[in-house]
């Protein structure tokens, strides 16, 4: 089985270059839609592939070139990796698409669709890795190309900046993830993947956790964890809606993908505190993430933060695994795992999902500020039910896949009494910051929602968005899965349970009790629930409503005006606002926003005659205020004190080349006795 996903993942790839080749022919309407056309069949290739891996829960390796000038390439086939690949392929199949009918023809959307498509293959590159070389090589290419997805519209305001941050964290990272693996392949003597993971039980403790530290935060960088996030909320929105859509369901999560690999496979456990380390920043993710999510206006900066946020959860998911590994409660460890990568799978779904859709409703209106929106379930129908039922997902609310994977997370977190007090407690408050972050996640989208499409318009442009032409089956691949990931938790759960015992070594029988379409957290004894009845009866409830409606067809109904405080006609200002919705939270967690006021008057009459008053609330994220910016002002400082060392003088930089002999000579005497 694995020679046929081999196959069909080489097919994917072949596809991908083959659509990068063709992007060229993107110039045109048919050669736009026949490049896409191969990229999402490439997708489907990748789907079918990792699925069978995944499913088939056994590793298989293959290197290539060996002996050559070159070197030798490795490539495997890993269990885990097989997950993040059928969500590459997902993504990619959607975007596929997707994109014709969200594109111009044009030499622009040519060079943009060449750059995307050798990002899917490589970001596939870093997932079948089997040594370091190709990792690092896949890993850097993955970036580079993502850079040049956002700079897309490059002439656009905010987009520099958006893209020079994304590079420039991104590059932070990078350093470090080759510290890692430097360290670990010194300590080893190999550069092979297996052969490193095999050896690393002889790595002395403190180097395996420095190994393990530097690949947290340098894979962080990527995943956008607190304190290392600051880049998505800035290039997520400037970047084209499929572009964002790749960026949060797909390249965030190749960061998680490098913590799974190093703390399960590369290094294969630790000490407990490495997984309380990641527990606690992954919770601070979700709660800083939800938070600031929940005060914004610009719907791709609301979407970008809840990435942060989901990121977050996973993060906590996989410390969590890594805690009950540690405290010997290897089951607990393995359904964590489990949980972390199916939270993973459902947020590249419907993150993408809203992305996609937030790209649409941008092109529809011409803006991204909710204020601006409103009425769009009545003008724009198709997607005003897509993003609802991505909403539902993203919100954690039953019966969508959400709510399943935060379900599992919970009843994991909940189960830290059975490992020692202190590692207990913190897993406890994991738990209590998670349901914070569930509880704002769900106000943060009725917020979106609600204000974005219901109600009336509160603009020209709102009133005037109309559905024709607006790429549709894209978003409906995505929200079927969506539906999927709930309705077939029983069916996901075996094969992610096939991951899982590929992973650590644990078969999770209990996780589905057989024949009964019913998930059970691990242990017999404490929870359980089947979401496929759950959402049976959540249909049968909702048919209630609309039984009474068709009974009541027939009778007499009056129609009145909206009440509306007396006035003769409803405006859109007397809406709900957003900066109304959010102004509790604003205010419970004041300290934390610091948050500018400026209020402004048309003009100051005592009579009361004052005209319309324009408020503004603004936020500098406390990261960036606190940490960003004296560093960026340290380097400004610096570059203005070295700037004299450049003076064009040719014969000033021969001084300095000698001196630096001269000082390295020295350094040589010194060592030499």
């Amino acid at each position: 089985m694995t020679g046929v996903a081999a196959i069909l993942l080489l097919c994917a790839a072949v596809l991908w270059l083959a659509a990068a080749s063709f992007a060229f022919l993107a110039r045109t309407r048919a050669g736009l839609a026949a490049c896409a056309a191969t990229s999402a069949l490439g997708g489907t290739a990748a789907v079918a592939g990792g699925g069978i891996v995944a499913l088939h829960g056994t590793e298989a390796s293959r290197t290539i070139g060996a002996g050559n000038v070159v070197g030798a390439v490795t490539l495997q086939l890993s269990p885990l990796a097989a997950a993040f690949i059928v969500l590459l392929g997902l993504i990619a199949l959607a975007i596929g698409l997707f994109a014709p009918r969200y594109h111009r023809p044009g030499s622009g959307s040519a060079f943009y669709f060449c750059v995307y498509n050798v990002a899917l293959l490589a970001s596939l590159g870093v997932l079948v890795a089997g040594n370091v070389v190709v990792f690092l090589v896949a890993w850097e290419s993955m970036t580079v190309f993502s850079y040049l997805l956002i700079m897309r519209h490059h002439q656009w305001r905010g987009v520099m900046a958006g893209g020079f941050l994304f590079l420039a964290l991104g590059e932070a990272g990078f350093a470090l993830i080759v510290a890692a693996f430097a360290i670990l392949s010194v300590k080893t003597g190999t550069l092979d993947l297996a052969a490193m993971a095999a050896r690393s039980h002889a790595v002395p403790g403190a180097w395996r956790s420095t190994v393990f530290v530097l690949a947290l935060i340098g894979f962080g960088f990527k995943a956008g964890l607190v304190p290392l996030h600051i880049w998505l909320p800035e290039a997520h929105p400037v970047a084209p809606a499929d572009g964002s859509g790749f960026l949060s369901g797909l390249v965030i999560k190749l960061g998680v993908y490098g913590i799974m690999l190093f703390a399960f496979q590369l290094l294969a456990g630790g000490p407990m505190w490495w997984g309380v380390l990641a527990t606690v920043i992954g919770a601070v993710t979700a709660v800083v993430g939800v938070l600031y999510a929940v005060i914004e206006e610009d719907f791709k900066r609301l979407l970008a933060f809840h990435s942060v946020e989901n990121i977050g959860i996973i993060v906590t998911a996989t410390g969590a695994a890594m805690m009950f590994r540690a405290g010997h409660q290897p089951a607990l460890g393995a359904y964590m795992l489990l949980a972390a990568i199916y939270h993973t799978v459902n947020h590249g779904t419907y993150k993408t999902l809203l992305f996609l859709e937030a790209g649409v409703v941008e092109h529809a209106t011409g803006t991204r500020d909710l204020d601006r929106l409103g009425g769009l379930a009545r003008l724009m129908p198709r997607t005003s039910v897509v993003t609802l039922i991505g909403t539902l997902g993203i919100a954690g609310l039953p019966p969508l896949n959400g709510f399943v994977s935060e379900w599992l997370i919970f009843q994991g977190l909940f189960q830290g009494f059975r490992i020692q007090p202190l590692a207990g407690v913190v897993l406890v408050l994991a738990g209590a910051a998670l349901a914070l972050s569930g509880g704002l996640a769900v106000m943060a989208f009725a917020h979106a929602y609600g204000i974005g499409f219901l109600g009336i318009p509160r603009s020209r442009a709102a009133a005037q968005a109309r559905e024709t032409g607006q790429p549709l089956a894209g978003a409906a691949v995505l929200a079927g899965a969506c539906v999927a990931l709930s309705l077939g938790a029983p069916a996901v759960l075996i094969a992610l349970g096939q991951v899982a015992r590929a992973v650590t070594g644990v078969q999770l029988r209990p996780v589905l009790l057989p024949g009964k379409l019913t998930i059970i957290p691990a242990h017999l004894n404490f929870a359980a629930f089947s979401p496929t009845y759950l959402a049976v009866f959540l249909v049968g409830v909702s048919a209630v409503p609309l039984l009474i409606y068709l009974v009541g067809r027939g009778a007499r109904t009056r129609t009145v005006p909206v009440w509306d405080g007396g006035m003769l006609r409803f405006r859109p200002r007397m809406q709900y606002t957003g900066a109304a919705f959010a102004n509790p939270i604003k205010v419970t967690f004041g300290r934390l926003y610091q948050p500018e006021f400026h209020v402004e008057r048309a003009s100051d009459d005592p009579a009361g005659r004052s005209g319309p008053v324009r408020y503004d609330f603004h936020v500098l994220p406390l990261f960036q205020r606190y940490l960003y910016d004296p560093v960026v002002a340290a380097v400004r400082s610096l570059a203005r004190f070295v700037r004299p060392l450049q003076s064009g003088d040719v014969n000033l930089y021969l001084l300095y080349i000698f001196l630096v002999v001269v000082i390295a000579y020295l350094f040589y005497l010194i060592q030499s006795y």
